[in-house]
C-alpha cells in the first residue's frame, strides 16, 4: 500500500489507527486489540493477545525450570480441544475451536522455539495463526512470526520485548499490518503499572496505506486503566509530512485528552492542531 501523505483532514483517523495499534502494543495486557474494542468492550481485553502470550511464556518457562514460581494452567476447553506437541526445544500449542468461557473460542496454533529460559531470563521465536472469536463482535485473526523475550523474571521490574518483520490482524473486514515493529515494555509487579515503547511500519486500509511510527516519550499506563496518561509517539507519512500526537491523559482525565498536531508539508512546522478523547477514536 501506498504511503499516506498526513493533513489536517485525515489526521484524526490516521492518529486513532496508530494511537490504539501502539498503546496496545505497549501494553501488556490488551496487545493489539480490533479499533475501538477497548472502548466498546473493556470486557474482551480477555482476548489480549500479549497476555495470552504471557500465559504461555509462564507456562512453559516453569515447565523447563520448575524453580520458577508456578505458571499459569493449561488452557481447559469446555467444548473443542487444546493439544501441545514438545521438542527438545520448542512446543506448539494447537487450539481446536477451544471454547474457554461462553461466547469465547480459539481456534489455530502457536509455536515457541528455539526456547531459552532461566531463572530471570526467557527468550523464543514466535510463529502464530489463531483466530479469536467472541459473540458480537467479529473474528480476530492474528498471524506472523517474531521474536519475544523477557527479561527481570522473578523480580518486580520484568521488561518484555517483541520484534517483527511482520505481524497481520483480519477484524472483520479491516485488515492491519505491523511491519518491521519492535516492542518494549516494562512492568512494575508491585503496582501493575506499564511503560512502553513501540516503533512499526502500520498498514490498513482504514487509512488506505501505510505510515512510520516512533516513540518520542513512552506510554506510561495506571494500573486499572485501559489508556496511558502520558507518552507520544511521532506518525510520518508522504512527503515528510508528520503528525505528533501526545497523550495528556487516560479515558478518565480531562478533555482533550489527546493532541494532535500536523506538519503537513514536511517543513517541521506543526501547522494545525487538535484536541481528541480516546473515546473519538471507538
Amino acid at each position: 500500500m501506498p504511503t499516506v501523505p498526513l493533513t489536517a483532514s485525515n489526521a484524526q483517523a490516521v492518529s486513532g489507527n496508530v494511537a490504539l495499534a501502539s498503546e496496545q502494543l505497549a501494553k501488556k495486557n490488551d496487545f493489539f486489540l480490533p479499533l475501538g474494542a477497548q472502548v466498546a468492550s473493556p470486557q474482551r481485553s480477555a482476548f489480549g493477545l500479549s497476555r495470552f502470550l504471557a500465559q504461555e511464556i509462564a507456562r512453559i518457562s516453569e515447565q523447563r525450570n520448575p524453580r520458577q514460581p508456578a505458571a499459569a494452567p493449561s488452557p481447559v476447553c469446555s467444548s473443542g480441544s487444546f493439544t501441545t506437541a514438545s521438542g527438545s526445544d520448542s512446543v506448539s500449542e494447537i487450539f481446536d475451536h477451544c471454547v474457554l468461557a461462553p461466547g469465547q473460542s480459539i481456534n489455530g496454533a502457536v509455536t515457541l522455539s528455539g526456547i531459552s529460559a532461566t531463572q530471570t531470563s526467557f527468550s523464543a521465536g514466535v510463529s502464530i495463526n489463531l483466530t479469536f472469536s467472541a459473540t458480537g463482535f467479529a473474528d480476530q485473526t492474528f498471524s506472523g512470526a517474531f521474536g519475544v523475550s523477557q527479561t527481570g523474571v522473578g523480580s518486580n521490574q520484568v521488561t518484555t520485548t517483541i520484534s517483527g518483520t511482520n505481524l497481520a490482524l483480519t477484524d472483520g473486514t479491516t485488515v492491519q499490518n505491523l511491519g518491521d515493529f519492535s516492542m518494549s515494555v516494562t512492568t512494575d509487579l508491585t503496582t501493575d503499572g506499564t511503560t512502553g515503547s513501540v516503533t512499526f511500519m502500520f498498514t490498513s486500509d482504514a487509512i488506505s496505506g501505510t505510515v512510520a511510527v516512533t516513540t518520542l516519550t513512552p506510554f506510561e499506563t495506571t494500573p486499572g486503566r485501559t489508556f496511558p496518561h502520558t507518552g507520544a509517539i511521532q506518525i510520518k507519512g508522504l512527503g515528510g509530512s508528520t503528525i505528533k500526537l501526545t497523550v495528556n491523559g487516560d479515558e478518565t482525565g480531562a478533555s482533550p485528552q489527546l493532541t494532535i498536531q500536523i506538519d503537513a508539508d514536511g517543513d517541521g512546522v506543526f501547522e494545525t492542531t487538535l484536541g481528541a478523547n480516546w473515546s473519538d477514536f471507538g
